[in-house]
């Protein structure tokens, strides 16, 4: 009983000591490196060359039109249409990602915050086309509208370059 117990307490001892190796080793190890991210792409850039063109893949998918020759509804039918909504929704999605990132991001509270209302907002139309639900799309693409236009009424600074590509050094 006695060497059983002595056995116990050499166990106990060596498994502190390596506990209290690994703790010390941890604590001088640096923390391994991200993958090496490039953000020298302006947010400006990313707006005018990803986020607005893929904006227009959702937001003009699916409409109505009323004028003195009546009404005209048009929405995606086929598969290579609602595969461009689709393109659209996940881009604006991913495109939140890009701008939270460091180097980019303008604060870590709002900004974040509309970022993620962002990706929400695409990723709800994302479903929605692919479930080919037009209603659907129509109706979330005043939702995106929303996030983008949230975000635009705190950080937006000039309206000139909106809606066309913007080269870089511009």
């Amino acid at each position: 009983m006695r060497a059983r117990r002595e056995g116990d307490e050499m166990r106990t001892r060596l498994g502190l000591l390596v506990a209290a190796a690994l703790a010390a080793a941890s604590c001088t190890a640096e923390a391994p490196a991200g993958p090496p991210f490039r953000t020298d792409t302006s947010v400006r850039l990313l707006m005018a060359n990803m986020v607005d063109p893929a904006a227009d893949l959702v937001w003009d998918a699916v409409g109505t039109v009323l004028d003195e020759t009546g009404e005209t509804r048009w929405e995606p039918e086929t598969e290579e249409e609602w595969l461009q909504v689709r393109l659209g929704a996940m881009a604006i999605a991913e495109s939140a990602n890009l701008l939270m990132m460091d180097g980019r991001a303008r604060d870590q509270g709002q900004w974040i915050t509309l970022s993620q209302g962002m990706s929400d907002a695409a990723m709800q139309a994302f479903a929605a086309a692919e479930a080919e639900d037009a209603d659907l799309v129509f109706d979330l693409g005043e939702t995106v509208y929303n996030s983008c236009n949230a975000c635009h009424g705190l950080y937006w600074v000039d309206d000139t370059d909106r809606g066309r590509a913007v080269m870089p050094g511009n």
